[in-house]
């Protein structure tokens, strides 16, 4: 049996952290499917002629989705936080790999697909009962003719230099979430909330480096796109100098879909330690 990964003790460990937890995974869809309902109520209460409309609902789904997936994150290793928990999970006849994967799979994929389920379930039903009432508002108060919401598809935009707005919100997310999922495994208190603070000053850090330091070296200008640098030049004008294409592709790929990964790893090598 491979030390690392084996396929079959890993479904046995699926099965252990599902029988384990499958009833506090049910109740917190169960409070999101809730609390979706109170803020689309709300909405309908405020704005009484057109509270579902499509970008209230991306809205709602998209914030929804970063503050409890970020939270539900930092809650994955929440064993750790305690010692004896600790030392149990860590014992636990399962490699690193497997109960990381296992994390990822709960806390990742099956949670972003059943909030968009419970999202869309909660939304359609809203929508409809939105309708219904508008339209008797509309017919009670002489407004004219209703026209009728429609479920938002929360995945589908205008598309911004070819690339469609919601999806990069969407793979923004993942690496978010990566970043409290690591947090939860280096912080054994408080993982949200000093994942949180650590998160802004480094991105705090990360843009006084970007324009107070890299800039400095920049002539006065700035991206045009990811293959031009657009250099503002008092007596010539505007000169743009052209980064060869490979560099741009490479460099946006890797910033789209790398970052969760090494996000894993990384939480892999502190996992690595911990049980060291």
């Amino acid at each position: 049996m491979n030390s690392y990964f084996d396929l079959n003790r890993w479904f046995l460990y699926i099965s252990k952290h599902w029988n384990e937890n499958k009833k506090k995974y049910l109740i917190s869809l169960a409070a999101i499917g809730g609390l979706l309902v109170l803020w689309f109520s709300f909405l309908m209460i405020v704005n009484r002629r057109h509270p579902m409309q499509e970008d209230m609902q991306v809205v709602a789904y998209y914030v929804g989705l970063y503050l409890t997936g970020c939270l539900y994150a930092s809650m994955i290793f929440q064993e750790l936080s305690d010692s004896s928990k600790g030392i149990s999970y860590l014992l636990l006849p399962a490699s690193l790999l497997e109960k990381l994967l296992t994390a990822i799979l709960f806390g990742v994929v099956l949670y972003f697909v059943c909030y968009t389920v419970v999202f869309y379930a909660v939304d359609f039903i809203m929508v409809k009962a939105s309708n219904g009432i508008v339209s008797n508002i509309y017919e009670k108060e002489h407004l004219g003719r209703f026209t009728p919401q429609e479920v938002a598809n929360v995945f589908v935009t205008t598309r911004v230099n070819g690339d469609n707005f919601y999806i990069i919100i969407l793979l923004i997310y993942f690496t978010v979430q990566s970043i409290f999922l690591l947090g939860s495994v280096y912080f054994s208190k408080y993982s949200y909330i000093k994942t949180l603070v650590w998160g802004l000053i480094v991105f705090l850090v990360l843009v006084f480096f970007q324009h107070k330091i890299i800039a400095s070296f920049m002539p006065h200008g700035g991206f045009f796109n990811s293959t031009v640098y657009r250099v503002f030049d008092h007596e010539k004008g505007e000169l743009n100098i052209n980064i060869p294409a490979w560099i741009g592709i490479v460099g946006l790929y890797l910033i789209k879909y790398s970052l969760p990964p090494l996000l894993w790893i990384a939480s892999y090598f502190r996992l690595k330690e911990k049980e060291v």
